[in-house]
């Protein structure tokens, strides 16, 4: 296994960890800022105020984007096997 393969199996990991990942991460971010805001505005102090709308906005999310999240994985998954299957076994 040459440096080429290892390179690229990286690069694909992290693309695909980013693509996975982010857009659970800027919901929570939105959220978050958005919970912020409110607990300023009306200075409420409440750690779950932020916390539930938080979760309940990832599980939503999970809900509508969690098959295109599963393929992307399968696919990335799949094409590692193939990658290193040519690679170690030629």
């Amino acid at each position: 296994m040459d440096g080429a393969v290892v390179s690229t199996a990286l690069s694909q990991m992290v693309d695909v960890a980013m693509q996975v990942a982010g857009p659970y991460l800027l919901i929570g971010l939105v959220v978050g800022l958005v919970m912020s805001l409110f607990q300023a505005l009306t200075q409420l102090q409440e750690p779950s105020l932020v916390f539930v709308p938080k979760v309940l906005a990832i599980v939503v999310l999970m809900g509508m984007i969690g098959a295109w999240t599963s393929e992307v994985m399968v696919r990335y998954t799949v094409s590692m096997f193939d990658m290193f299957g040519t690679t170690v076994a030629p």
